[in-house]
């Protein structure tokens, strides 16, 4: 039988028929080993027999071994939803030994490849599906400490990115939405007084963090004001020279979600500060944090443009650039 011929076969069940019975399901179960014997390069069929065998839909029952051995493929052809899959596999320990820490691995790796695909403009990247499960991760608490407020950031992320391609086409079936919503009522909300302040504190390593990657530079402006306060205006630069994609920002004790250019902070009790070019924008491709000395330092290359000594980092609402979600 010839590859389109299988394909129709296989995928017959996803497509064309509207109530399809065990028997069209083993049917295009028996066409996608084919297809996978016959094209070991492509993942798409690995993944789709993966769903299938965890569903059970060809059998009657779930056969998570199967659908495991599966996934473990796709995910070797570099497929995100069998890698994803597989993860949550690793967590539960379906179908094989449980292993949570490399799971957790596999979700931080696919969360920021795909948060890097959906700033760049892909809507269609599974970014709200590895943030939904990082939320999970940090509310659960069993793999990593709970934490209700990195859990909400993580599924204010997921949220947004969902509602954002929601406007040009639909999502599934809604399940992710649903869990997303689900998970933020089951967190432990901020209470009104957080949810209303117009200044919010990160952690020193977000501030560069969310702008650096393969494509971006960090770009920001050092401007002293009290004594001890400094304001920094920070922004992407495209290393071609070409228009920058945009950061996503979540505020979780504000419940507010961002895509932005550029955000303005304020660091308190700075005590040292050092710009290799005073009065100009520093522009960094690394930036390092001395946690002992309360140190940051940032550089382009190998050479070191910027050092910062304390400061306590807070991002304005009042300044904030951004379109909100």
């Amino acid at each position: 039988m010839d590859t389109q011929a299988l394909l129709e076969i296989a995928y017959a069940p996803y497509e064309t028929i509207e109530h399809p019975t065990r028997e069209d399901w083993r049917k295009a179960y028996d066409a996608l080993i084919d297809l996978a014997e016959s094209d070991p390069k492509n993942g798409t069929y690995p993944n789709t027999l993966g769903y299938l065998c965890y569903y059970g839909r060809h059998t009657g029952e779930r056969d998570y071994a199967e659908a495991r051995k599966w996934f473990e493929k796709g995910a070797d052809l570099c497929v995100i939803e069998s890698t994803y899959k597989l993860a949550d596999m690793m967590i539960a320990g379906q179908g094989g030994p449980k292993d949570p820490e490399k799971a957790v691995g596999y979700y931080e790796f696919l969360y920021g490849y795909c948060r890097h695909q959906f700033e760049a403009g892909n809507d269609d990247s599974k970014f709200p599906d590895l943030a939904l499960r990082l939320g999970r991760i940090f509310h659960d608490g069993t793999t990593v400490g709970k934490n209700d407020i990195v859990a909400l950031g993580y599924l204010l992320e997921a949220q947004y990115a969902l509602n954002r391609r929601k406007r040009f086409r639909e999502y599934g079936d809604g399940t992710v939405e649903k869990n997303i919503l689900s998970l933020m009522a089951d967190c432990e909300q901020p209470d009104r007084e957080r949810k209303e302040q117009r200044l919010h504190g990160l952690q020193p390593g977000r501030v560069p963090a969310y702008f650096i990657d393969e494509d971006h530079l960090l770009s920001f402006e050092i401007e002293p004001m009290d004594s001890g306060v400094i304001r920094l205006a920070c922004r992407r630069v495209r290393k071609d020279g070409k228009k920058p994609s945009e950061v996503l920002w979540s505020i979780p004790p504000a419940m507010v979600c961002f895509l932005t250019p550029a955000v303005v902070l304020y660091a308190a009790d700075v005590r040292l500060v050092w710009n290799k070019d005073p009065g100009k924008p520093v522009l960094c491709d690394r930036y390092e944090y001395d946690e002992e000395k309360s140190l940051h330092k940032f550089f382009l290359g190998d050479d070191l443009r910027c050092r910062l000594m304390g400061g306590d980092y807070y991002l304005s609402m009042d300044d904030f650039i951004g379109e909100q979600m």
